[in-house]
């Protein structure tokens, strides 16, 4: 739950936009976009609790 509001707080209204494995601990690393632009807005792991917010 506490990821999830890390999510809300640094991206926004977003949905999924493609799922890979992490690089880093090998769980899922998503990608997001932004719902109504498409745009891709960034990206997470809640494995690593890392959240990047693409400019």
């Amino acid at each position: 739950m506490h990821f999830e509001l890390l999510l809300d707080a640094v991206l926004g209204e977003r949905q999924i936009f493609h799922i890979i494995e992490c690089p880093v601990c090998g769980y899922e690393e998503i990608y997001y976009e932004h719902q109504v632009t498409k745009r891709l807005i960034g990206r997470a792991c809640s494995n690593c609790n890392f959240v990047q917010k693409f400019n």
